[in-house]
């Protein structure tokens, strides 16, 4: 019998090349049933359990709250690349959609920062976007040059290095594999730049918070920040209740001065045309005096859309299919 302290839940999901992602289950308190599952997309360099205690107040309202690491993260297996988060999320969100179905709830999607990214990839062209009666996300990327911006990157890398390289060339060096960047000296500077960019977060030169970089393919990881776009030919269909929020004091994001929160709010509807767009007293990490409200909003939207009409052709059952999302 389940006590009536919060309970975690370990579970391994399978994907291509037998390599496994790992993932953290947090159920409701007893008495408390589960109303709705949230499917949480991580953090580049999180566990598995980092953002399940920063929204355990899910849980408290019915929530069962999945999430997961991305491969080359600690309990998953493999190597860490930005493609590879797109075909993980797709992995996880039909697992996640599995165990929703086999206990008839709801399912959810939730994300902060980078997460929102992989989340909505799903809304692509060989995804599994049906699986969802909802999406939100707080402070959420809906462009990779919001986070990593070459041009503002390769200045460090050049002075580190002791010769100039602009954005185009240090990208060239990078693809043809001149550039040494697994080498000090670039290491050296993403260590700088990663870390004026997020002081809060651990940075090393061997690791990105509990990621270690020699489970990350660096050359691939670098190119793909620098030149993909994976939100091109997103199509969230107008049924699906999508929200962002954003943080007034999200430095991060450049959201402080109203111009800034335009450019925010032009970013989300760009890419979700139907959103709504919401802003909270709060910081990139959810520090502030909103942090709470933020969170009651989120759980608010989770019910509000549990009982909000789909079209009569929505499929709940998640495909057991070997199809990879690319």
């Amino acid at each position: 019998m389940r006590s009536k302290s919060r309970l975690f839940e370990d579970h391994t999901i399978p994907t291509e090349g037998n390599e496994m992602l790992f993932a953290k289950l947090l159920m409701p308190r007893l008495p408390m049933q589960p109303q709705r599952v949230v499917f949480f997309a991580p953090l580049v360099g999180a566990g598995a359990g980092q953002q399940l205690m920063t929204f355990r107040n899910f849980s408290r309202r019915g929530a069962i709250v999945i999430s997961y690491e991305y491969r080359g993260h600690p309990q998953s297996t493999g190597k860490f690349e930005l493609d590879k988060t797109i075909v993980d999320t797709h992995h996880a969100l039909i697992w996640a959609s599995n165990y929703a179905n086999e206990l008839g709830l709801p399912l959810h999607g939730f994300a902060t920062c980078y997460g929102a990214i992989p989340l909505l990839a799903q809304f692509k062209k060989g995804g599994c976007s049906h699986l969802l009666r909802s999406i939100s996300t707080i402070s959420g990327l809906y462009h990779l040059n919001q986070i990593l911006r070459i041009e503002d990157f390769a200045p460090i890398v050049s002075r580190y290095l002791g010769r100039e390289l602009d954005a185009p060339s240090l990208l060239t060096e990078i693809a043809e594999e001149v550039l040494d960047y697994d080498g000090y000296a670039f290491r050296q500077a993403l260590r700088e730049y990663l870390s004026e960019l997020m002081p809060d977060l651990r940075v090393g030169l061997d690791y990105f918070e509990e990621l270690n970089y020699e489970r990350v393919k660096t050359r691939q990881t670098l190119l793909q920040f620098s030149q993909d776009d994976y939100l091109d030919g997103v199509n969230v269909p107008p049924w699906i209740p999508c929200t962002a929020y954003i943080g007034l004091q999200d430095e991060l994001l450049f959201a402080r001065a109203p111009a800034d929160r335009e450019t925010y709010k032009n970013y989300v509807l760009s890419v979700v045309p139907h959103a709504a767009v919401r802003e909270f007293e709060v910081d990139h990490y959810g520090r502030g005096p909103d942090h709470d409200p933020v969170i009651e909003y989120v759980g608010d939207d989770f019910e509000r859309a549990d009982t909000s009409p789909v079209p009569p052709h929505h499929v709940y059952q998640a495909p057991h299919y070997q199809g990879v999302l690319q």
